[in-house]
């Protein structure tokens, strides 16, 4: 029984390694040594997360298994999945939005021209160019939108976009009918934390701009740049500060 037990291994553990976040070309390194094999089984896209890393594990890291092991990884996709198209034309610039954000694209610029029907989707495109709805796209494609002005004067309220990132502020102002216009960082090296601190035409209860107009953003990774959120009145607390100049 003693040497059965020692030809068997038996009661021999070994600790599992964390694979997380480990690529995929990386992987035959960690188990060298241990004793234990792997196996992908699945592929998931998420565009935050590093291609054809390591995701999930089963069993998971630290749990004790017999040498030989093997242990199942679920790793991101290198190349992301492809969608159809979807028909954006003829709805409200709301609903094109939503869809954006449902089907995974992300939304690009939006441009206003004079149009009867105000706030409808005249046009889709896709690096500049139409895309025609029921087109293989990948997802996470950046979907422009040409949206219909109307022909009048109608005016909406400017919306505060303190402490918004650029693209938060994008699609906020594109709720509100509005575009974005140019856009000046304080420190251009780091643009991906940076916050709107400053926009021209100033917010407010009073503030109002012409459909489809562009709003100036003033963007810092400094946080105490940015003025406190409005009030219950919508006037931007600025403590005594001109955010406006």
């Amino acid at each position: 029984m003693k040497w059965l037990g020692a030809y068997t291994s038996h009661g021999e553990t070994i600790k599992v390694p964390d694979f997380h976040g480990i690529k995929m070309a990386d992987l035959d390194k960690v188990v060298a040594d241990k004793n234990l094999n792997y196996l992908i089984i699945d592929s998931v896209y998420d565009a935050k997360a590093a291609k054809g890393a390591v995701i999930r594990q089963d069993p998971e890291a630290n749990a004790e298994v017999k040498e030989g092991r093997t242990i199942y990884l679920y790793v991101t996709s290198i190349q992301p999945p492809n969608v159809q198209m979807p028909k954006f034309i003829d709805r409200s610039l709301r609903q094109a939005i939503t869809m954006i954000n449902t089907y995974g694209f992300k939304l690009g610029t939006i441009s206003y021209v004079p149009d009867q029907c105000a706030n409808c989707v005249l046009e889709q495109l896709v690096k500049g160019k139409k895309i025609q709805p029921g087109t293989n796209v990948p997802k996470g494609t950046v979907i422009s939108l040409i949206v219909g002005q109307g022909l009048g004067n109608d005016e909406v309220g400017v919306p505060c976009l303190y402490g918004l990132s650029r693209r938060e502020a994008m699609q906020k102002l594109a709720e509100a009918s509005l575009s974005i216009g140019a856009i000046a960082f304080d420190n251009p090296k780091d643009t991906a934390m940076a916050l709107v601190y400053k926009q021209i035409p100033s917010c407010g209860r009073a503030a109002s701009a012409k459909v489809g107009a562009s709003i100036d953003l003033f963007l810092t990774t400094d946080k105490t740049k940015v003025p406190p959120s409005p009030d219950s009145t919508g006037t931007a607390k600025t403590n005594d500060t001109d955010f406006d100049e």
